[in-house]
């Protein structure tokens, strides 16, 4: 039987853990039925099995309450005082990684923003960190570069000087290097970059991402060639082919082949396998590539951009715009070409704005 991600449990604490905030005792014992079922499925997290945990104590406290039957082993004040405000910033931080998980960036930064004003009740400088990184990184997602530099940055001044989270220091790293490639700062990207690489040979699902951050790289330069040498080496390490990044990359491979004029064949069969995973922003890149490419039929492109926008992936829609403008512009149709740059600006000024709800 498939694992589940950690948020995917994290979804259903949260959900067991609304009902006892709400005194819900029915749809509490439900819920509890539930996530007990789905536990020993989920990938090894040790901080959402600690969730888990804290919320069944009170889930027993809850049901004691009912029964006028306090468990002897537990002082009911002394409990309440030591979990119930961590209890809140687990809450709140577990919401934010699911909506992070189901790219609602904004909403996900929202919660984790309320989490934030718990963090003092964190005990563990590491767990704080790691927070710091997860905001950091829902930041970078929605190009607010400051606040995730900021944020990373925070995260960097403890992982750095333990060596034990040497996994933890090259995620933050890898967000810096790719704030660095959107901003043009390519050189400083390239130190980052390289220096991760070194730090990941342990780490072969990380050395896979980071290769194919490279390619990325590479890409927001126009250099196509290197950038599909490099997606082709992360697709070498088993880690990160069999996993979400790599049919990504097996993308970015076809895309880039389309664009140096090498495209042989592979679209429609990597669609269907996109398709099946549910990543709508890939979904829509498979579109536009093909509707740009191979049908020359903007149909295939605008309906690409429309689910992209329906999505609110602002970044994606203006990182695509600014490639349909490029692939016109060296067909000489120059007013289309216009058009689609100047569609890639008014795009980007969505990302500024936290207001607008990701239901």
């Amino acid at each position: 039987m498939a694992k589940l991600a950690p948020e995917q449990v994290g979804e259903a604490i949260v959900e067991w853990h609304s009902c006892i905030i709400a005194k819900d005792v029915e749809q509490s014992k439900r819920s509890a039925a539930h996530t007990k079922a789905i536990i020993d499925r989920m990938e090894p997290d040790d901080k959402m099995l600690a969730y888990f945990q804290l919320v069944s104590l009170r889930h027993d406290l809850l049901l004691s309450r009912l029964n006028k039957d306090f468990p002897d082993t537990i002082e009911l004040n002394e409990y309440e005082l030591i979990t119930e405000d961590y209890l809140h910033f687990m809450y709140y931080y577990v919401s934010g990684q699911v909506e992070f998980s189901k790219a609602r960036f904004k909403s996900a930064i929202r919660t984790f923003k309320v989490a934030e004003r718990l963090i003092e009740k964190v005990n563990d400088p590491a767990e704080r960190a790691e927070f710091y990184q997860k905001l950091g990184a829902s930041y970078y997602r929605i190009d607010q570069y400051t606040f995730a530099s900021s944020y990373m940055e925070q995260a960097l001044e403890y992982f750095e000087k333990n060596s034990i989270y040497k996994e933890n220091e090259i995620i933050c790293k890898m967000v810096i290097a790719a704030i660095d490639t959107e901003l043009s700062r390519f050189e400083s990207a390239e130190q980052t970059l390289i220096e991760i690489l070194e730090l990941s040979k342990p780490y072969p699902f990380r050395r896979g991402i980071i290769l194919y951050n490279i390619g990325l790289n590479r890409l927001t330069q126009l250099k196509h060639s290197e950038a599909l040498t490099y997606f082709e080496k992360a697709l070498s390490i088993p880690d990160h082919a069999n996993a979400i990044n790599g049919v990504k990359s097996k993308y970015y491979i076809l895309n880039t082949q389309m664009q140096l004029g090498i495209y042989q064949s592979g679209l429609d069969e990597l669609q269907d396998e996109i398709e099946a995973l549910g990543l709508d922003e890939f979904t829509a890149r498979c579109n536009i590539s093909k509707g740009l490419y191979l049908e020359d039929n903007i149909n295939f492109v605008e309906s690409g951009l429309k689910l992209l926008e329906d999505k609110e992936l602002y970044f994606e829609c203006s990182e695509i715009c600014e490639e349909i403008s490029r692939h016109f512009e060296l067909k000489g149709d120059l007013i289309v070409a216009l058009n689609y740059s100047k569609l890639a600006i008014n795009f980007k000024k969505h990302q500024t704005t936290l207001g607008v709800d990701q239901a």
